[in-house]
């Protein structure tokens, strides 16, 4: 009996050994493929790099997307950065860190969405201004968006152009265009839309027929710039109408816009970052095409994508009633348990380097659920991992990956 028991015991410890001895060893396998983020650098055939983001609230995510740019600027010589927010917005940004008047915090209310009223964002903005003070012009960064969900800040520079080239046009076009604003974005009749849709196409025209008088009166960029500006209006007015394929036409026209940053800055290599169901290859979204799936195709290796995702996140995010909410999710899987015993917080992981490992291999070459929050959140979402998670393939869906193992809420500002 005393035999037995001790044969018991000994099986169960060497269960527990085997087990200790399975979870240590890819802890410390994997910290042979791992990098720090300011380590980050890509080919030179590389023309867009991508940074998605796991969650839209939390502080290191922010912070991120100036770590990572900084890296590029340093390693690859990129200057461009683009975001996932207004397209005219963000050019008052740009306005801004290449010394135009106003506050860091101004500049990051015009981005157009709450998610960036932060003082992550500001002190990113900042930080490209003071860079740009001192660099010399053919290295200067640039700031842009590639969303087109806001309407008053392109009206805005559109109609600046147009002043500078016909003020008649101007001055017509603006009282044909009234009803389309942010104040009514979501509101709005949508007779009214539909009507000021064919006015925007109608100027457009018109621009394009008077483009040789108008870059006499001005210059080439200057006109393709107020072009978009016309283009991002009428976009916004399609989506206003699109119903059950708002996603859909969405990521096409944030994937035209990198088109047409990338084409407008002379295909220099672009920095370009949003949430993670964005800039991913592979569309885990039944019945959806992202934006990164979208460029892959058009850009085949030369789009580098790279995920985040973490073992724990406290997060801002706005339930569905648009109340503002702090919650904590955590999300351990087989990917990001590897990072769990890692000595900082932070690592970055590059596939091709990692695929080295047959184990590592194994992970990333199958399914795994990584966290997938948009910028609204429900406090009930959080029963089901399957309400916060995607199945994707992460060697499909990415180049490579940054794990945090614990994120902190982004530190909001009243801007006003």
């Amino acid at each position: 009996m005393r035999k037995k028991r001790y044969l018991v015991l000994s099986a169960i410890l060497s269960i527990c050994f085997l087990v200790s001895s399975t979870k240590a060893q890819p802890a410390i396998a994997v910290k042979n493929y791992v990098i720090s983020v300011d380590k980050i650098s890509v080919d030179p055939s590389i023309k867009i790099v991508g940074l998605g983001e796991a969650t839209h609230g939390n502080s290191e995510l922010q912070t991120l997307k100036l770590d990572v740019f900084k890296a590029l600027i340093e390693n690859n010589i990129c200057h461009i950065f683009a975001i996932e927010g207004d397209f005219g917005g963000s050019a008052k940004v740009n306005d801004y860190i290449s010394g135009g008047p106003g506050t860091a915090k101004e500049a990051a209310t015009e981005i157009g969405f709450a998610i960036y009223k932060t003082q992550e964002m500001a002190d990113l903005i900042e930080w490209m201004r003071n860079y740009n003070q001192t660099a010399p012009e053919n290295k200067k960064l640039k700031f842009y968006g590639f969303d087109m969900q806001r309407y008053d800040n392109n009206k805005e520079l559109l109609f600046n152009y147009l002043n500078k080239v016909n003020k008649q046009l101007s001055k017509q076009y603006s009282t044909l265009l009234s009803d389309l604003n942010d104040q009514t974005v979501y509101t709005q009749d949508q007779i009214k839309v539909k009507v000021a849709m064919t006015k925007v196409d109608a100027l457009m025209k018109i621009m394009m027929a008077s483009k040789k008088d108008f870059i006499a009166q001005s210059s080439e960029k200057e006109f393709a710039f107020a072009l978009q500006c016309a283009q991002s209006i009428k976009e916004n007015a399609t989506l206003r109408s699109s119903g059950m394929n708002y996603a859909n036409i969405r990521d096409q026209y944030m994937k035209d816009k990198i088109d047409w940053i990338l084409n407008y800055e002379e295909n220099q290599m672009i920095f370009i970052t949003g949430h993670n169901g964005h800039i991913e290859k592979t569309s885990s979204s039944a019945g959806f095409t992202c934006m990164g799936e979208r460029l892959a195709k058009s850009y085949g290796k030369a789009y580098y994508a790279i995920g985040t995702d973490f073992l724990e996140s406290t997060f801002n995010v706005v339930n569905s009633s648009g109340k503002d909410m702090i919650m904590t999710l955590s999300n351990t899987n087989a990917l990001t348990s590897l990072f769990e015993n890692l000595e900082d917080n932070i690592y970055f992981m590059d596939f091709m380097v990692a695929k080295e490992n047959n184990e590592l291999k194994k992970i990333l070459d199958s399914q795994v659920a990584m966290t997938n929050i948009g910028a609204e959140f429900n406090s009930w979402q959080k029963a089901l991992k399957t309400f916060y998670t995607l199945k994707m393939v992460p060697s499909q869906a990415y180049d490579g990956i940054i794990v945090l193992q614990k994120m902190h809420p982004s530190t909001r500002i009243n801007f006003k």
